[in-house]
């Protein structure tokens, strides 16, 4: 039995939303700067691998802390600009609870995520930001909320557009590519083995470990490495996930 004092607190829920905040102003502030030539555009090309990870896992911890009416509109919305419309945290949220609940089953609405071969998985997680409203839309149709979410995502997407020009592609693919292969790590790569699904653990070189925890965080590494713990029991924090596998070795 794991003991409460790994699961995740009202303190991190605080910590990852203002992680989520911290990092969206820090993407579009570059892409304001460069726009202004302060900064040169393809410094984004640098950030954004970097930066997008983080949002992702603060975004992904935030579910498993917060519901949608306790964070803020910004975090609601999660806007990122990934594609003109996107949904927002509620759906996302509601969409990751049914992951954990129907996990590689046709109730799983990120199975389309684990189907086919590696170049399927890399398709589908690439397209994700696309594929995600269409098939919520397709099943759920749209409420007063949604409806609120994807026109505010779309002003912001199309006026950062306007406003930076051709030179928003700059923002636009790094953030993209970057989006696609976490999805495509976190989902294919944690629930397939072969022509296996379920979810499993993945052991990293050392090396790599250490690179991947200083790029995108010990919590990121903890999440990705220990995924099979993750599933087992979300209330636990991704910082006491490996602490909880060591714990659960030794029984």
């Amino acid at each position: 039995m794991t003991h409460s004092s790994y699961y995740a607190t009202d303190v991190d829920g605080k910590r990852y939303q203002r992680t989520i905040l911290i990092i969206t102003a820090l993407a579009f502030v570059q892409l304001a700067l460069a726009t202004l030539q302060v900064l040169p555009f393809w410094v984004m090309v640098i950030t954004m691998p970097i930066l997008i990870p983080r949002w992702m896992l603060a975004v992904h911890e935030l579910f498993h802390v917060r519901k949608p009416q306790q964070v803020n509109f910004i975090t609601r919305l999660l806007p990122m600009a990934f594609t003109p419309f996107v949904l927002g945290y509620s759906e996302h949220q509601e969409i990751h609870s049914r992951h954990h609940k129907f996990m590689c089953t046709e109730n799983d609405p990120e199975m389309f995520q684990l189907r086919g071969g590696y170049i399927s998985g890399l398709f589908n997680a690439m397209t994700m930001p696309e594929q995600a409203p269409v098939r919520w839309i397709a099943k759920n149709g749209i409420d007063r909320q949604l409806a609120i979410t994807l026109a505010v995502n779309a002003a912001i997407f199309f006026t950062v557009v306007y406003l930076a020009g051709w030179n928003f592609l700059w923002y636009w693919i790094p953030t993209r590519i970057s989006y696609g292969f976490s999805s495509f790590a976190f989902f294919y790569l944690l629930h397939r083995r072969g022509k296996d699904f379920g979810v499993y653990s993945l052991q990293l070189p050392v090396v790599i470990a250490k690179l991947y925890a200083v790029l995108f965080g010990n919590e990121a590494l903890q999440v990705t490495c220990n995924h099979d713990v993750h599933h087992g029991n979300p209330r636990i924090a991704g910082y006491a996930l490996a602490m909880t596998s060591q714990q659960r070795h030794k029984q």
